[in-house]
């Protein structure tokens, strides 16, 4: 009786040991850092707003949470490898179909793409005193004959593929200052990204200015990727992100973030040219550019 009893009152003290600590751990909040690189900040905070709705409407199961947000401009190389080692930044947003090989092997994928194809839709920025040549241009044979510019680590080789010469300055400051100097003709950046003014060396700079009469477009899906010390974090960011499509708040976001902005871009209004890329792997289906006649 005497060993029944001893046994018994362990386990008691156990538990008052273990049950707190328990406790403890579910009130500790999962810590999920995110690091802004992007030029415009519209996009970065549609992306902070899916991250955090999917980590709100899953604190119920699975305890409370602290977004962190930075802003830091830096290449795109350097900020995966910041992704991959997980101490400053443990999930990011990345262009281009799911290919685990090459730098993103090893990183967790967010299944379900975020922007509803529209970072495959993209507005040349030119300089102003250029508008003319582009209104005549109706083909891609008819742009070929243009010299591009590209951020380096960018979807440059989807270009490339498609017969342009392109030119990878390293940062967004250099390729602004080469397309104000001169160096080539238009920089394609996406719908949502475009800005109608930009700044060199904080300085505006009034004659570069989104081109009002072409729409490039090619399949180019946009994806959350997690650390890979992170598991944890890509489960309940991947549960999130299914409750936010189907009850809608998905598309919700999607609106409240970029809807004024594409329905100023007259989208359906432009001539568009369609561009293939050598990565598609066939999960985004057929493209329905219908859409564009919603904005």
């Amino acid at each position: 009786m005497r060993v029944r009893a001893t046994k018994v009152l362990l386990v008691i003290s156990l538990l008052f040991y273990i049950l707190p600590l328990r406790m403890a751990q579910a009130d500790v909040p999962l810590i999920v850092k995110y690091l802004g690189n992007n030029t415009t900040s519209i996009s970065e905070d549609y992306y902070l707003a899916i991250i955090d709705a999917a980590l709100k409407i899953t604190e119920s199961t699975h305890g409370p949470y602290q977004l962190v947000f930075t802003r830091e401009q830096l290449s795109s190389e350097r900020k995966h490898d910041l992704l991959v080692a997980g101490e400053r930044v443990n999930v990011d947003r990345l262009v281009g179909f799911p290919n685990q090989k090459g730098p993103r092997e090893g990183l967790i994928r967010i299944g379900l793409p975020v922007l509803n194809g529209f970072m495959g839709y993209r507005i040349l920025l030119i300089r102003k005193e250029d508008q003319a040549r582009f209104s005549d241009i109706k083909t891609l044979e008819d742009l070929h004959k243009l010299p591009m510019g590209f951020g380096k680590g960018w979807e440059g080789h989807v270009y490339k593929h498609n017969g342009f010469t392109v030119t990878e300055p390293l940062n967004i400051t250099l390729l602004l200052k080469m397309l104000a100097g001169k160096r080539y003709f238009f920089v394609p950046l996406s719908v949502v990204e475009i800005d109608d003014r930009y700044e060199i060396d904080d300085k505006r700079v009034d004659n570069l200015v989104p081109e009002q009469t072409l729409l490039i477009y090619m399949p180019l899906p946009v994806y959350f990727y997690v650390s890979p010390g992170q598991p944890v974090l890509a489960a309940r960011l991947t549960l999130g992100l299914e409750y936010l499509q189907e009850n809608g708040q998905l598309d919700n976001i999607f609106k409240d973030h970029f809807g004024d902005r594409l329905k100023r871009l007259h989208l359906s209004e432009r001539t568009l040219i369609e561009l293939s890329n050598p990565d598609d792997d066939g999960s985004l289906g057929i493209v329905n550019h219908e859409l564009l006649r919603r904005f």
